[in-house]
């Protein structure tokens, strides 16, 4: 059977193609990536990763930041820091956890920023003990993990707790009648408050925050507002308070906090800050040192939904393109991002390119390829990866195809939903959610292809990944990312933007070509070795330099 051939290079549509959206203009192979320079030593300087977060399920954005800290360990012997700006007292047992399970080396530190808020004070009493047991309240226990959920004798559900590794108490929700949230309580190790947060009701965001010194006096406060159709908490008013509890002043921004804890954090050491999350592009704009480089490194598309027009650009990316002539540099993850940038705000001598790099695959002797298997490796949701779509394509797949599968491995919001359309569409015998896997390398060995259906990405991990163990990748024509890696019906196969149609009939057209997939399969491994960990170590390695003190 022929496979689908190439987009209308005028609409990007094909023959049964959904509505033009997304990528347009397809290229008949893959942009070649730029010789790498050689190694340099990495400048004498601390390496800081900004992001507003870090979550215990992470995914994409948070792999890639830990894999670059590993690589630069491992090429140069560099020490890094992950830093937050959303406090959370959960952050030293998440990097706990990740340590236990082998992902975090002794080359990467985990540190909240408000932590080096100045407090001269000190906790002169006895640990605060919170024992599970409430004489109130009847709980119960998470199976998995150290979370309990209280309910009072009506059954109302009125708190929740979640404990550290060492069996403390780090965070505590209050709940009223009606399951709204309340108010958030975290506490330091010693059982003592580090924050309260009360909650906006209607939204379950911040309203006012409150950080407390060891001594347990307030050391400022944060009142929000909620933008409800951000469906996010603006910054209204900080106030600071003296170790008496009384307010000393008053700003509209955490502008001046985060910088003087950013100051305490980095000192007068040479620093790199990476700025990896949008939502802290709004702090850091304004932080100017002379002895710190600000690099943000851009994650995701810049552009709008339906990701069809590059002048209509995303309101969170909006300040740091704007700033592009004032800021060290700006990281696109592809060439394609960057060039659609400048058409838009024209050339700049910040714009670079730096794409993610693939570990060298580790293959499993005995673990054969398995002819009818296609895989996907996904957070189980629709906003941006439209797992809903692989499903739904994969239904007339297997109509033509009995003998086909789909296995989807990731977990996410959506997984019962998921779950009752492969039940609707009648394939339950046939795709599969498989939950979280540790091993994917094994998932890749197996499968005769993966999918991608994303709505958006920066530049998806998972195909450079799959294609690394020889599994081609068969891929919406998205922005951005499959079209910088994959050439077409060579070593992967790119499907027009957003067409199930077209999806299932390319996995249906390979899947009955075993000679287009033992080729492509074969070509897939060398095309991902171009994005290997030593070209992507000299390559930052040469934009660190550029930087660095001369002399």
């Amino acid at each position: 059977m022929k496979l689908p051939g190439p987009l209308n290079r005028i609409t990007g549509r094909g023959a049964d193609a959904a509505p033009a959206t997304g990528r347009t203009d397809r290229r008949p192979d893959a942009r070649p990536l730029d010789p790498a320079p050689s190694l340099q030593p990495f400048p004498a300087a601390r390496y800081l990763y900004a992001v507003n977060a870090i979550p215990r399920n992470y995914a994409g954005r948070s792999s890639s930041i830990i894999t670059k800290a590993r690589v630069f360990a491992e090429q140069a012997g560099v020490r890094s820091t992950l830093v937050t700006f959303l406090h959370s007292a959960e952050l030293a047992d998440i990097e706990h956890d990740l340590r236990e399970r082998g992902v975090l080396g002794d080359h990467l530190d985990f540190v909240c920023l408000h932590d080096y808020y100045p407090d001269e004070s000190s906790y002169a009493g006895e640990s605060v003990e919170h024992p599970i047991d409430d004489p109130e309240l009847n709980w119960l226990k998470e199976p998995t993990q150290p979370v309990y959920r209280y309910f009072d004798s009506t059954g109302t559900y009125r708190r929740y707790r979640r404990y550290d590794h060492a069996g403390r108490l780090i965070v505590q929700d209050h709940f009223n009648p009606n399951r709204g949230r309340t108010l958030r309580e975290e506490f330091r190790p010693n059982g003592t408050l580090r924050r309260r947060v009360y909650m906006d009701l209607a939204h379950n965001l911040p309203r006012q925050e409150i950080h407390y010194r060891a001594d347990q006096t307030p050391a400022f406060t944060v009142w929000w507002v909620v933008d409800a159709d951000a469906q996010e908490s603006v910054v209204e008013k900080v106030i600071t308070f003296d170790e008496a509890g009384r307010p000393t002043g008053m700003a509209d921004s955490m502008d001046a906090i985060n910088h003087l804890c950013l100051d305490r954090l980095i000192g007068d050491e040479q620093a790199f800050v990476m700025v990896e999350d949008r939502h802290v592009d709004r702090y850091l704009l304004s932080y100017q040192r002379p002895h710190v480089r600000m690099l943000y490194v851009l994650h995701n598309a810049h552009i709008k939904e339906p990701y069809d027009d590059p002048n209509a650009i995303r309101p969170s990316f909006r300040p740091i393109l704007t700033a592009r002539h004032r800021v060290d540099a700006i990281v696109f993850l592809t060439a394609t991002q960057r060039d659609e940038a400048e058409a838009k705000y024209g050339r700049a001598d910040s714009f670079r390119v730096l794409p993610h790099s693939v570990a060298a695959p580790e293959l499993t002797p005995g673990v054969a390829r398995e002819p009818n298997l296609v895989v996907m490796m996904a957070r189980l949701e629709s906003k941006q990866k439209q797992v809903n779509h692989a499903i739904e394509a994969f239904a007339q797949v297997v109509a033509q195809l009995p003998q086909a599968r789909l296995e989807i491995y990731g977990r996410g919001p959506e997984q019962a939903a998921l779950q009752t359309l492969i039940n609707d569409l009648g394939v339950a015998k046939q795709v599969k959610l498989m939950g979280f896997t540790k091993e994917p390398h094994l998932v890749y060995q197996r499968g005769a292809l993966c999918i991608l259906t994303s709505r958006f990405e920066g530049a998806p991990l998972t195909v450079q990944e799959a294609m690394s163990y020889g599994c081609p990748v068969v891929s919406y024509d998205l922005r951005y990312g499959p079209a910088d890696v994959i050439t077409d019906h060579v070593d992967g196969l790119l499907v027009p933007y957003g067409d199930r149609k077209a999806m299932a009939a390319t996995v249906v057209a390979a899947l009955r070509d075993p000679e287009l997939l033992a080729r492509m399969s074969a070509a897939a491994p060398k095309r991902a070795a171009e994005f290997g960990e030593a070209p992507f170590a000299a390559r930052w390695s040469a934009l660190f330099n550029e930087f660095a003190p001369k002399g």
